[in-house]
């Protein structure tokens, strides 16, 4: 059995399975990542029913390094710090 590449997959990423889970999620993702493509991040903020999709400006897959990271910083303690209530079923 051979190790899939980072970049490949994404289309095997099933909604099905996905779709059970409750608990909110922040996906942060580039565009410019060269590592892993931003349709895998878009794919399964698609397939997780509670799912945000942040893009990060930065040029590569390290977000932090991106002028926008104190915002994604941001967006990331608020997250964090939410009512996971509030979220719920939402």
């Amino acid at each position: 059995m051979s190790r899939p590449e980072c970049g490949e997959g994404a289309d095997d990423l099933a909604p099905q399975p996905l779709a059970g889970v409750g608990q909110a999620a922040l996906v942060i993702a580039s565009p410019a990542d060269g590592a892993v493509p931003f349709a895998h991040a878009r794919a399964l903020a698609d397939a997780l029913p509670n799912a945000r999709l942040i893009a990060s400006g930065a040029s590569s897959h390290f977000i932090w390094f991106g002028d926008d990271y104190p915002a994604i910083a941001a967006t990331i303690t608020s997250f964090l710090e939410a009512d996971p209530a509030a979220s719920a079923g939402s």
